[in-house]
């Protein structure tokens, strides 16, 4: 039988605050148990951070900002074979890592296709050949510790203190776990929660051979989600874009109004809201910050800058993506050898990726390009004769929750905290850091307890 929502003919049914990754979740999960959704985002196009454009210079689509999906991302992909664009995401056979050093000197984690998991990623680490062979058998210790659940984590203890428990080296932290801790947690090693460091290698590394798979989208960012307002209004539902949400109020039968700026406001029998924190908290009344704690203050967050430079040649001896070791710059992709188009014009296109980029978010453009190709040109040797011909610098200064062990305590949700209204986005009690598959993950939860919540007709 269908859920619906009992509610009078004048009042909507569930309203969706944010059209990310979040509240695309969550309209998709409530369309396909038949309770039509409104799905309202302030933005002119959904999809949050979550989004590509065509760069006017060269003609290429470039994204927000480069994401890597993991084979480990469930609800990630549930959600995309739902809106048919699973395909566009092509998931490596093993998991096949290259660093590079300043100098252009090489290392790799070169998991073997053989061996079951997780002992392939941990084959994989032992292979790293600028660590000393100590070195490397120690960095088992982690992976046992994490799996074994055995020297138990505090929550106030950050990655570093938790890896120096774990007799890591200074040399294993530069290399190896300080590039994993800022690439997935968007916060530097010495400030970032061991607990949210456990929680990612537990998932993407120590689980089925499949969850270490790392997944390359082979289109921009915004093919992912691109039929979901098609996917939404087909199941009934509806999406409104360029609507930013002034306030919302609880009203007294238990409905919701949801006041829009120069729109009529919308009376919806349930909320949820898959804004970011701020949003949220700017728009609740004192009333809604009261009950829900993690409001109370602001959560800090932590800016992610990207590059994209275009040279005048092919760049075919590049890797696909490669990590940089003591550099600004920490990760660098071929973007002509991930995506299907070229451009004859631009025929060389790298993208970089600077997380926790607090720096680089105050610094000029340009300055930031310099430093970068400089620093490039040192690690790789393959850009000799190659020619920088344009650039285009994104920064997000609020690219994702600052991953301490303060603002883990501070989470809250997903889910309710008060009747009708149900919390989503990455900011919230995901078990994850601020990711695609943990704002994927929170919308679908939100979205099965609020269904679970509902009338049976």
């Amino acid at each position: 039988m269908a859920l619906i929502a009992a509610h009078h003919p004048s009042v909507a049914g569930p309203a969706i605050l944010g059209g990310g990754i979040a509240g695309i979740a969550a309209a998709v999960q409530l369309a396909q148990a038949g309770v039509p959704p409104i799905l309202i985002e302030s933005r002119p196009y959904l999809g949050g951070r979550l989004r590509s454009f065509v760069h006017e210079g060269t003609g290429d689509e470039i994204d927000n900002g480069q994401h890597l999906l993991m084979g480990c991302y469930h609800a990630t992909f549930q959600l995309l074979e739902a809106l048919g664009t699973r395909g566009l995401v092509e998931l490596a056979p093993t998991l096949t890592v290259e660093f590079r050093d300043p100098d252009g000197s090489r290392d790799s984690i070169d998991s073997p296709r053989w061996l079951p998991a997780p002992l392939n990623v941990l084959a994989g680490m032992l292979r790293l050949r600028r660590l000393t062979l100590a070195q490397r058998l120690r960095l088992l210790r982690v992976g046992m510790a994490i799996r074994s659940k055995r020297n138990q984590l505090t929550p106030d203890e950050t990655a570093t203190e938790y890896l120096q428990r774990l007799g890591q080296s200074r040399a294993a932290r530069r290399r190896l776990w300080d590039p994993i801790i800022i690439a997935t947690l968007n916060t530097p090693a010495d400030e970032a929660s061991a607990t949210l460091f456990a929680a990612v290698m537990r998932r993407a590394f120590l689980g089925g051979k499949t969850e270490s798979q790392l997944g390359f989208v082979r289109a921009g960012l915004s093919a992912l989600h691109g039929p979901a307002r098609a996917f939404i209004t087909r199941h009934g539902g509806s999406v409104m874009t360029g609507a930013p949400i002034t306030r919302i109020e609880q009203n007294g039968d238990g409905t919701w109004t949801v006041f829009l700026k120069e729109r009529q406001p919308i009376v919806a029998s349930h909320l949820i809201s898959a804004l970011p924190h701020s949003n949220l908290r700017g728009i609740s009344p004192p009333g809604i910050i009261q009950q829900i704690p993690s409001l109370a203050q602001p959560m800090p967050t932590s800016p992610i800058v990207s590059l994209y430079l275009w040279f005048n040649t092919p760049l075919h001896e590049m890797p696909m993506f490669a990590a940089m070791i003591g550099t600004g710059v920490q990760w660098v992709f071929n973007k002509r050898k991930i995506m299907a188009a070229g451009n004859e014009k631009f025929p060389g296109l790298i993208s970089c990726t600077i997380s926790a980029a607090v720096a680089e978010a105050a610094t000029d453009a340009t300055q930031i390009v310099r430093h970068a190709e400089q620093e490039l040109r040192g690690a790789f040797p393959e850009l000799r004769g190659a020619t920088l011909v344009a650039h285009q610098v994104i920064k997000e200064k609020h690219a994702t929750f600052a991953a301490t062990p303060q603002n883990e305590a501070a989470r809250t949700g997903p889910g309710t905290l008060i009747p009708g209204l149900y919390l989503a986005g990455d900011w919230t009690a995901t078990g994850l850091p601020g990711t695609i598959e943990g704002g994927a993950q929170s919308g679908v939860a939100a979205a099965n307890q609020l269904l679970a919540e509902l009338p049976r007709r």
